[in-house]
């Protein structure tokens, strides 16, 4: 089983243990060759946490004000087994709520 990890401006983020992340891999427009391939992963959702919840602000709770934008992009990091695989942006979705609270947050 390979260890998975996935990280938001350097804050590892709490996982699923049975989770999967699916990145695929693409050719884009080869009339700009700058933009011949990339890669893009699939939506996949995470845990409501102390530590997670921390790092999204409690996106799910409307009286916290938060200090970031969660319409922006953030820079994230997904690693395997230790190894840097794919650096990119993180956005978060939204957030699932189960008895008035959080359960896990939807992001790409």
């Amino acid at each position: 089983m390979r260890g998975v990890s996935v990280y938001i401006e350097g804050v590892k983020l709490d996982l699923f243990d049975d989770e999967q992340i699916n990145v695929t891999s693409t050719q884009q427009n080869v009339q700009d060759i700058s933009k011949v391939f990339t890669d893009f992963s699939q939506s996949f959702s995470c845990p409501s946490t102390p530590n997670n919840d921390a790092i999204f602000q409690h996106f799910y709770n409307n009286d916290v004000d938060s200090t970031i934008d969660h319409n922006i992009r953030r820079e994230g990091l997904i690693e395997i087994d230790l190894t840097t695989f794919r650096r990119g942006k993180i956005q978060l979705e939204k957030a699932e709520i189960k008895d008035n609270q959080a359960y896990s947050y939807q992001i790409t």
